[in-house]
């Protein structure tokens, strides 16, 4: 009987020990697994995985970068649950708040890290590559690309400055990290298609190509800096257009200079350049600047007007008129 309660008790205490054992591990396991730090208040890091690193170098990395608490935990986890060849190459934004657990499930998943980039409405492709290059993109690389990238719906032609000028739709991008100049410049292209898809019936029954009704759309960008008067400069560039007059927008005499110049003087209206409509009959030979769908809208939607001119009020708006001699008197009265 004795024998028995001894072989009980020891019973007890060996499965007290293993439970207690097994609580510590489990906890011991818990905090190599866990968080590096709980300061919420930590900055992200951008972390790349090149393709073709070994598990060994992905851990180092990891640990180097102070985002795991034990390279050992990271690779048994691994083992254990049988992914140690299903971590992806990528760029990703870690942070040391975050379990080993919740970073491995973030390299298995390729969830890429990406930044925010917002190009406005009416930026132009040289404007356009100074935001990247600020993002540490190549600005000479992204001109070029632009210069001379190929899609169906671009008009590659030497008397262009760019082939994607007028076709970088403005937007707030989410850019992975890693994108060369060229994906930016495709992914920002393939949005263009996306937001006019619903203008292609519009499109289609205008007298204009698309190349010309995105060169019209951004003289209107130009020139429009209160947005309800769109269709109005719309139909002064019609009406211009239909009498064979000279569309002397100042906003392509900009587009011609070397640099942008905060107020247009004479001499400037004399710029030697296809896109100077001061000098030139009809349209530029392309757009002058990137712009927005309401640009675009105006574009094939203007009001119906014989207005052949408008002067600037200095507020940003404009004033409309019909004859030179009305133009000429608003000139006197503004001055």
């Amino acid at each position: 009987m004795k024998t028995i309660i001894k072989f009980k008790q020891v019973v007890i205490v060996l499965a007290l020990l293993f439970f207690i054992l097994n609580f510590f591990l489990f906890s011991y396991g818990q905090k190599l697994l866990g968080p590096r730090l709980e300061d919420n208040g930590v900055e992200n890091r951008i972390v790349e995985i090149k393709s073709g690193y070994s598990l060994n170098r992905i851990v180092d990395k990891l640990y180097e970068e102070e985002l795991i608490n034990s390279p050992l935990a990271f690779k048994l986890y691994l083992k254990l649950k049988g992914k140690s060849t299903n971590l992806q190459a990528g760029y990703y934004q870690l942070n040391p708040t975050m379990s080993t657990i919740e970073i491995i499930d973030r390299l298995i998943k390729g969830e890429n890290a990406y930044y925010r980039v917002t190009i406005p409405e009416g930026a132009t492709v040289e404007e356009v590559s100074s935001i990247f290059h600020m993002r540490g993109l190549d600005r000479e690389r992204f001109l070029e690309v632009a210069k001379n990238i190929d899609m169906n719906f671009l008009e590659n032609r030497e008397d262009l400055y760019y082939n994607a000028e007028g076709f970088l739709f403005p937007d707030t991008y989410k850019i992975p990290y890693g994108s060369s100049e060229e994906d930016i410049i495709r992914i920002m292209l393939r949005e263009f298609q996306k937001k006019i898809r619903d203008l292609e019936e519009g499109i289609e029954e205008s007298e204009f190509s698309l190349h010309q009704i995105i060169t019209i759309a951004s003289m209107i960008e130009g020139e429009a800096r209160v947005k309800e008067e769109g269709p109005k400069i719309a139909s002064v560039i019609y009406n211009r257009l239909d009498r064979g007059m000279r569309l002397q927008l100042d906003a392509t005499v900009q587009y011609a200079l070397p640099q942008r110049e905060s107020r247009l003087l004479y001499r400037h209206l004399e710029a030697e350049s296809l896109y100077n409509t001061y000098r030139r009959d009809g349209l530029p030979p392309g757009p002058i600047n990137n712009p927005g769908i309401d640009s675009i809208k105006s574009t094939l939607n203007p009001v119906e007007t014989d207005y052949l001119f408008y002067v600037a009020r200095g507020d940003g708006g404009h004033i409309f008129t019909r004859t030179y001699q009305e133009h000429l008197e608003v000139q006197r009265g503004l001055r």
